[in-house]
């Protein structure tokens, strides 16, 4: 005898009853719709560390990008299915479509190869509106044929909330029967699962069992009942033809996130914490749940009561009494906890949903579950980082290191390699540009489900992840095509602290280096590199042979660099100016007084030529200035005879914007500098004036506000004298001496 149960995915109402009708059906071989690849792993199921959510990961070891999930939740009929065969010893298989076969007819569609099915379409009549409407979401039109506004809602309202006897299913199969034959031939794919279907259970008859429960989607129910209305000639020409690829599968860990509708997942529910309650606590669950949002709340430090939630429970109730329902669903206790908990408002019940509606429980995996080394060397190290915490949780996470202490450095290592490998479980924090770094990281955790597949695929590259991320950063280095790349890489590997890539790069780097000609390409490495020098010692890694590429740069880019920015159009002035601007700023930072002699230089140059775009020799001129290489006299030089009458009075505009980026205060400290350009600006036409005013406010935009209220003022006052700056600016001596003894504590300089 055949017995098909048509349930519902992860509904807990179908798997109460499907319980029900299995105790008294007492079968001796169960068939659950699933992939028989996986038939093996049925077995872990019986393994109380073996905690759901989760599920299984069905892929191509020869092309990861073919993998497939299947989520379990411990309220899915599926998983209680299988627990239940289990726990009695019965036999218990997968009957769908293999993946193999999924795998192998996606490839084939690829191809275009034709199989025997594809003859049943070529004549395929048309379909009226109302039928596309009931293919494309059958339920959904069942349930608004019901007066429902979605299918989730009806389901719910016949099937979930209600303690239905095993009678149900006949029932079911009875309606989707109905539905079917109003339909059409359904999809190909759907019609190879439904045909490798009954074969499967036509085998099972063959091997003598007498009594085969078969657990499928509601849909697919009367096509399974009635097995005499299809031959298995018919079935075996449609699956005909079919590639195979060889398929591996594991239990991975998944979420309720993931098994919830909003993240994609086709055969999700809304409400899977919802579920997990009701299955498991149907008798009292409405109280349960009230409270359960009362202490959440209060561990947010909201306001929520006893008495909020005796007032949430009775309205529930009654809500579901006014509308003629047995027990209160998620609607009546969605509308009783915004009115009461959350006063009307929206705006708690964010928080509400994602933790008691979606839900935030992660499944967890036994070890004794077999995985690639790489995984398990994964796992070692997020225990010796300590993100064991951070691993389990489904929220996002900041997450801040102190590079100077070893767990923190393990921790830092281990998400830059992730990040190599392609495995985004941190993603760290932006920083300004200006920003000359710290021993301090901040990261924002969020472990994905999805990173099962990345873990394999990263596989490939080594057992270990440290081995993996270094040979992942060397086979980048072989195909990298620019410095600029090379220099990326460096950082990486830096950062992950790969020492064997980073001697291997060092190679690339200096043959690549060598090579290069183009100025942009070494300006867009160097801060790179510096970074990698400067903050090496933090990491822990002996950068010397870096620094011999940088001294190999240097000269390059001061000798080149002139002639670079001569006669180039605005888009390339743009890319040129910021990378002067950081380039400048790394060389500073290490402080090397040949680089910075040569470099000054450099800069000294771009000014003095007149072809140079004036926003390059404004910023050269302002560089040269703050570092004392030119003197207020050389600069008010400069400044005056780049705003003079006989220059373009774009470039000029140009000129300022270059020369003030970054700040002003040398306007209002350098009463010459802003005579000058007070004189400019007055001397402007209007209609000149009225070209250069985008230009000029973008300029002064970037100012801080008591910059701009200082300015102001002086504008007001027009031309300024020496006195009159002195006056603004009194250094008062009395007040510097107060402030001395602390300055020198801080520099560690003796009294």
């Amino acid at each position: 005898m055949i017995s098909v149960f048509g349930i519902r995915h992860h509904g807990p109402g179908s798997t109460k009853s499907l319980l029900r009708a299995l105790d008294k059906l007492q079968p001796d071989l169960v068939l659950i719709e699933g992939p028989p690849d996986a038939d093996k792993e049925i077995e872990y199921v019986a393994n109380p560390d073996l905690k759901p959510p989760v599920a299984l990961l069905v892929y191509n070891p020869k092309d990861l990008s073919q993998a497939a999930y299947y989520p379990f939740a411990a309220f899915s009929p599926e998983w209680q299915a299988m627990k239940f065969a289990l726990q009695r010893k019965l036999p218990v298989r997968f009957m769908d479509l293999p993946q193999a076969m999924h795998f192998g007819l996606n490839q084939m569609e690829k191809d275009n190869i034709q199989l025997p099915i594809d003859q049943l379409y070529r004549n395929e009549p048309a379909l009226s509106p109302e039928q596309i409407a009931m293919r494309k979401d059958p339920m959904g039109f069942a349930a608004r044929a019901s007066g429902y506004t979605d299918s989730e809602r009806w389901w719910e309202m016949l099937f979930e909330r209600e303690e239905n006897t095993d009678d149900i299913f006949p029932a079911i199969t009875e309606l989707i029967e109905n539905m079917r034959a109003d339909l059409p031939a359904k999809s190909k794919r759907e019609q190879l699962r439904e045909a490798y279907m009954r074969n499967v259970i036509r085998k099972a008859e063959k091997e003598g069992f007498q009594n085969i429960a078969v657990v499928c989607g509601a849909w697919h129910a009367p096509v399974l009942q009635h097995l005499n209305r299809y031959t298995q000639k018919s079935d075996n020409a449609l699956l005909k033809g079919i590639k195979k690829i060889k398929t591996a599968a594991t239990w991975v860990p998944w979420t309720f996130n993931r098994l919830a509708m909003q993240s994609g997942y086709n055969s999700g529910v809304i409400s899977p914490a919802y579920y997990d309650l009701l299955f498991n606590n149907s008798e009292d669950f409405v109280i349960r749940w009230m409270s359960k949002v009362a202490q959440l709340l209060r561990s947010e430090d909201l306001d929520a009561s006893s008495a909020h939630a005796i007032e949430a429970v009775r309205l529930a109730n009654t809500l579901s009494t006014i509308r003629g329902n047995a027990v209160a669903g998620l609607d009546e206790l969605y509308e009783a906890a915004i009115s009461i908990f959350c006063e009307g408002h929206d705006s708690k019940m964010k928080l509400i949903e994602k933790k008691l509606i979606v839900g935030d429980r992660i499944g967890d995996v036994p070890s004794v579950i077999p995985v690639i080394p790489l995984q398990k060397d994964l796992e070692a190290k997020i225990k010796t980082a300590r993100l064991s915490k951070e691993w389990k949780s489904t929220d996002e996470v900041i997450k801040e290191l102190d590079l100077r202490k070893a767990s923190n450095l393990l921790a830092s290592h281990l998400l830059h390699r992730l990040h190599i490998l392609g495995i985004p479980w941190g993603r760290q924090q932006n920083v300004s540009k200006r920003s000359t770094g710290s021993f301090k990281e901040i990261w924002k955790l969020e472990w994905l489900p999805d990173f099962a597949i990345s873990i394999i695929e990263a596989g490939m590259w080594g057992n270990t992840v440290l081995a993996a991320a270094n040979n992942y950063v060397v086979s980048k280095a072989q195909d990298a095509k620019t410095l600029p790349e090379l220099t990326a890489l460096v950082g990486n590997a830096l950062n992950a602290d790969l020492p064997d890539a980073v001697q291997e790069l060092v190679h690339y780097l200096r043959d690549r280096s060598a090579l290069t000609k183009d100025v942009e390409h070494l300006l867009l490495a160097m801060p790179a590199l510096v970074d990698a020098v400067r903050y090496g010692s933090t990491r822990q890694i002996d950068i010397s042979a870096l620094e011999a590429v940088i001294e190999n740069m240097v000269p390059r880019i001061c000798i080149a660099l002139p002639n670079a920015c001569v006669s180039v159009d605005e888009a390339a002035t743009k890319d040129l100016f910021e990378s002067i601007i950081e380039v400048n700023n790394k060389l500073n930072i290490l402080n090397n007084e040949d680089h910075l002699k040569s470099w000054y230089q450099a800069l000294e140059r771009i000014v003095s030529t007149p072809k140079v775009n004036g926003l390059l020799r404004g910023s050269s001129t302002r560089m040269l200035f703050d570092k004392e290489y030119f003197d207020i006299i050389d600069t008010v030089t400069k400044m005056r005879y780049s705003l003079s009458a006989a220059n373009e009075t774009m470039d000029a505009a140009r000129w300022i914007e270059g020369f003030l980026y970054g700040s002003g205060l040398l306007l209002i400290h350098q009463p010459d500098l802003w005579n000058i350009l007070d004189d400019w600006i007055d001397e402007l036409p209007m209609d000149n004036f009225k070209e250069l005013l985008p230009i000029l406010r973008r300029t002064f935009s970037a100012f801080s506000g008591p910059e701009r209220a200082k300015m102001l003022t002086l504008a007001k006052h027009g031309q300024l004298t020496a006195n009159e700056s002195q006056e603004n600016h009194h250094f008062n001596e009395e007040r510097a001496e107060l402030v001395l003894p602390t300055i020198k504590l801080l520099l560690g300089l003796k009294h």
